[in-house]
């Protein structure tokens, strides 16, 4: 109870690092300054924009299903959270005994974590959160397909589902190079169901202002942004295990925030031909390339 009420803490204080990261190298990215002024050099600009969502008040819509519309965003953080009991925090070091489930409980997780959504934006009767939401589903599920066949390319090449296991297996031989194609697709499918830029089509401010959080605020709102980033940190944590053999997930937070930098925003429809078109075909066919390949040459030794 202890441990996992630690692991909540620092998940919390990551993501409000991160956002503040975020804020300062686009900042650095786009020539300007970024919050400077809230403590030393900013760094309690996140609790101060913490506290204030938490003195807000909730304004819930007319006509809107109010116990869907402020359950919707805690159902979308606790899921979030879900999975850092299976992510392992170092080598032999878990949470839950459910780490032998591991990449099986993530691909479900994740796959629960999308109702939050639906909800969100049919509860709040309203066109822009139910257009949002619409969009978002169909993106998050074009993309968690990738995503769960390239954790089961993973699985068929180490013969694993434990996540522990498959950071020991990195230790001897590094499986970067022969997975590296599916590290590439993973990075981009990531950006995708996490709606990142420049992904971020459901929350489009020209078509849908804020996608399917439109109507949120106060706390629902802040559960929503804790949500999506600890989301982030999840699954740059997870890339680190499955390609590199390490729990880390710093360069990957920087390569998430470089991309909403520099990159302008994809239309709809090329965003789901790439995820339906090109992603998913070469990834079928990697799958059925890659372990065969591994065992008969017996590269793992």
């Amino acid at each position: 109870m202890i441990a996992t009420l630690i692991v909540v803490l620092c998940v919390v204080l990551s993501v409000a690092l991160m956002t503040l990261a975020e804020r300062n190298i686009m900042g650095a990215m786009q020539r300007r300054i970024g919050p400077n002024k809230v403590g030393y050099l900013g760094l309690l600009q996140p609790f101060a924009d913490g506290i204030k969502l938490i003195l807000k008040e909730t304004v819930l819509p007319l006509e809107s299903s109010h116990w869907l519309f402020l359950g919707a965003p805690f159902v979308t953080f606790y899921l979030a959270l879900l999975n850092w009991l299976v992510l392992p925090l170092d080598y032999g070091v878990a949470l839950s005994e459910l780490l032998g489930g591991g990449i099986l409980i993530l691909i479900a997780i994740s796959e629960l974590s999308i109702y939050g959504v639906i909800y969100s934006g049919w509860a709040a009767n309203s066109k822009y959160p139910f257009l949002g939401s619409l969009r978002s589903t169909a993106q998050m599920i074009s993309y968690s397909v990738s995503l769960s066949l390239i954790l089961l390319t993973v699985i068929f090449t180490l013969g694993t589902v434990n996540l522990l296991d498959i950071l020991a297996a990195q230790q001897p031989v590094s499986l970067f190079y022969p997975l590296l194609p599916m590290a590439i697709l993973f990075m981009i499918s990531a950006v995708a169901e996490t709606n990142r830029a420049p992904f971020d089509l459901p929350e489009a401010e020209s078509e849908l202002v804020a996608g399917f959080f439109t109507e949120h605020s106060a706390v629902s709102f802040a559960y929503f942004f804790l949500g999506e980033y600890t989301s982030i940190l999840v699954i740059c944590t997870l890339f680190f295990i499955l390609f590199f053999g390490v729990s880390a997930a710093l360069p990957m937070i920087f390569f998430f925030i470089w991309l909403r930098a520099s990159l302008a925003r994809l239309r709809f429809d090329q965003l789901l031909r790439l995820g339906w078109a090109h992603i998913l075909p070469f990834t079928i066919a990697y799958i059925l390339f890659l372990p065969p390949f591994i065992f008969t040459f017996d590269i793992l030794g």
